[in-house]
């Protein structure tokens, strides 16, 4: 029994554990860790962004999925199916965040990147057509840290 409560403990307090490079920049992140473990920080914030959602850090979420989505570019995955989905949760974020049109945006570079790639990402809608400047419907000014 105490083995089994240690191990507990460990695995607990292993999974508390803070990755001190996940609070690094995306630029930082780059020159520090070798290009085969970048997938795995990815993930790493992907996940970290999910755990803080649920504990209603929105904020700080959507700083780790704009890191995981510059990593993506970083590293040439910016036409696939995993930032598409990683564009669809900070939509999400956004629009719990109350901010529509940084939702939409994302909502809408999402599909873009399903369509050219052939990937069915479920129910995506666009509201709203695209406008071809960097104003966007209603008065939305574009992601400035995000160019498509």
């Amino acid at each position: 029994m105490i083995k089994y409560q240690i191990a507990i403990i460990f695995i607990i307090s292993f999974g508390l554990h803070a990755n001190p490079i996940l609070d690094d920049s995306a630029d930082d992140i780059l020159k520090n860790t070798r290009l085969s473990r970048i997938p795995s920080v990815i993930a790493n914030l992907e996940e970290r962004a999910i755990q803080k959602m649920e504990t209603n850090e929105l904020l700080s979420a959507r700083e780790d999925l704009k890191k995981a989505i510059q990593l993506k570019h970083a590293i040439g995955m910016k036409e696939s199916e995993g930032n598409a989905g990683l564009l669809l949760q900070i939509s999400k974020l956004e629009s719990r965040l109350g901010n529509r049109c940084e939702a939409n945006q994302y909502s809408h570079l999402a599909k873009r990147i399903a369509i050219r790639i052939g990937v069915n990402l479920g129910a995506v809608a666009l509201d709203r057509a695209v406008v071809s400047d960097n104003r966007k419907p209603d008065g939305c000014v574009e992601v400035s840290w995000l160019k498509e």
